[in-house]
């Protein structure tokens, strides 16, 4: 008898955990925005004039090897920034699929 009364018990606390779950998965999904990722109003948009302000005040006040300087780092930054885009963009879309791989079976 003491097994089934282990059974039992242990089906209880199993119905029960499983109830919890089911509460706790629709408490969530209330809270889950439209497409289970979108944020509401619409998305925030980068604004670089305050940055190309400051570069304009600045490039006026720099010396010119520093200004040299700052221009150089800037076409480093925007080489390095064209080539991550450049591998993002040829990870997207391969142009040749790969060879399959091909193994040879004997029969005997």
């Amino acid at each position: 008898m003491g097994e089934r009364e282990d059974f039992e018990a242990a089906e209880r606390l199993v119905r029960e955990a499983h109830r919890r779950a089911e509460e706790a998965a629709q408490a969530a999904a209330q809270s889950v925005p439209p497409n289970g990722w979108a944020a509401p109003g619409p998305p925030p948009q980068p604004d670089f004039n305050a940055l190309f302000a400051l570069l304009e005040t600045v490039r006026g006040t720099l010396p010119p090897d520093l200004a040299r300087q700052l221009a150089d780092a800037l076409r480093e930054l925007l080489l390095a920034l064209r080539a991550i885009l450049d591998y993002s963009i040829d990870r997207l879309d391969p142009s040749t699929p790969p060879e399959p791989q091909v193994e040879d079976i004997p029969i005997r």
